[in-house]
């Protein structure tokens, strides 16, 4: 969870700077505060109802963090557009951005398949950085060709499939 909670602030880390300094990155100004919010309140809820259920009921009733966690998550996930429904337009506009040729894929620097794996430790910055990339690199092939299966090959209308196939993977 620690190594999650570290992942999370350097993503709001980095769209604080974003807007702060929009300069070139535009185009991926709104996913990044939307990606961001998302995903720090599921987390945030994930983490109230972990310390609640780990600690017992007492627990909620005499700590003020644990509730506070809960109702703060539970209004970050609802207010300014449903978690789910921000982060469909995020990875929608990813995709779009990917195939457009727009969108800024990380450039790692190191390799994935041959450097990282003889590795004798991974935790360093720049190896976990490269990781994250790896993953978001992946992730989108991965994503594209179930889509293009489900869209091309199977003739299914891509709202369906979208709404309703792979929301769960969005």
């Amino acid at each position: 969870m620690l190594a999650r909670t570290i992942v999370l602030n350097m993503g709001y880390n980095e769209a604080k700077d974003l807007f702060a300094n929009p300069t070139g990155k535009e185009n991926t100004q709104i996913r990044s505060f939307c990606a961001a919010k998302t995903i720090i309140t599921w987390h945030l809820e994930e983490m109230g109802t972990l310390c609640r259920e780990r600690t017992g009921g007492g627990s909620f009733l005499s700590s003020s963090a644990i509730p506070q966690a809960m109702i703060s998550a539970h209004s970050g996930m609802t207010a300014e557009g449903d978690n789910r429904v921000l982060m469909q337009k995020v990875v929608k506009d990813i995709l779009s951005d990917t195939q457009k040729g727009i969108h800024d894929l990380p450039e790692m620097t190191q390799c994935p398949k041959r450097e990282i794996p003889a590795m004798a430790s991974i935790t360093s910055f720049e190896t976990l950085k490269n990781l994250i990339y790896y993953k978001e690199v992946a992730e989108i092939k991965s994503f594209s060709k179930l889509l293009q299966k489900m869209i091309m090959e199977k003739g299914k209308p891509f709202f369906d499939v979208w709404m309703y196939e792979v929301s769960d993977e969005i």
